[in-house]
C-alpha cells in the first residue's frame, strides 16, 4: 500500500511538472478499463490502426524531429511473447558502425499488473510485425513497454528522435506507473 501510494506521488510529481511547463497539462485517458494521464503538450492523431488505442504526436523542439507515442492492444493472448518482440525491436536498431545494440531492460509494476520496459538507441529501421522496413534513421531512441494487463498484454511504445524522446521519458514512465483499474461506482 505505501509503495503504491509513493508511485502514485512519484507520479503526480512528474505531471505537475509536465503540467508547469506547459499552459495544456496533463491528458486523462481511459482505455481497457484502465486509466492514466498522457503528459502535456502532446497532439492527439487519429489512430492509424485498430490495434492502436491511443495515438499523440511529440513535437521536436530547436530543429529535433517529432516522436511518436502509441499504445497497441491486440486482444487476449496476442501480440507475442515478451522475449519475442524484445527480439524483434532489438533486430531493427543498429549501432552507427552496423553493429547490434543491446537493450537496457528493467522491470516493474503498475499497481498489481507486471511492467516490462525496453530501451534501445541507434539507428531505427522501424517496421511493423513482419512488414517491410524502412531505411535506418539515425540518433532515434525507442522506449517499449509490455503491461501484463487482466485482459491481455497492453503494448506502449514512446519512439523517434532521441533529442524529442529524452525529455518526455519521465512523462512515459509516469503514464505506466499510473495506470489503473477505472473506478467502478
Amino acid at each position: 500500500m505505501f509503495a503504491r501510494s509513493l508511485s502514485r506521488l512519484a507520479s503526480a510529481a512528474v505531471l505537475l511538472v509536465s503540467a508547469a511547463a506547459s499552459a495544456v497539462g496533463p491528458i486523462a485517458v481511459r482505455f481497457l478499463d484502465l486509466e492514466s494521464v498522457v503528459g502535456a503538450g502532446r497532439e492527439e492523431e487519429q489512430p492509424t490502426s485498430t490495434m492502436r488505442l491511443l495515438q499523440y504526436r511529440l513535437a521536436g523542439a530547436g530543429g529535433a524531429g517529432n516522436a511518436t507515442f502509441v499504445v497497441y492492444y491486440f486482444g487476449a493472448g496476442q501480440g507475442g511473447s515478451n522475449a519475442a518482440n524484445i527480439e524483434r525491436w532489438q533486430s531493427q536498431f543498429t549501432t552507427a558502425d552496423g553493429g547490434p545494440v543491446e537493450p537496457v531492460i528493467t522491470t516493474s509494476k503498475a499497481g498489481d499488473m507486471p511492467v516490462t520496459l525496453v530501451e534501445l538507441r541507434g539507428s531505427y529501421a522501424r517496421s511493423l510485425g513482419m512488414g517491410q522496413g524502412v531505411d535506418a534513421q539515425p540518433d532515434q531512441t525507442l522506449l517499449a513497454a509490455i503491461v501484463e494487463t487482466p485482459k491481455g498484454n497492453l503494448f506502449a511504445q514512446l519512439h523517434g528522435p532521441t533529442a524529442t524522446v529524452a525529455p518526455a521519458r519521465g512523462d512515459f514512465e509516469a503514464f505506466l506507473a499510473g495506470l489503473e483499474p477505472v473506478a467502478q461506482p
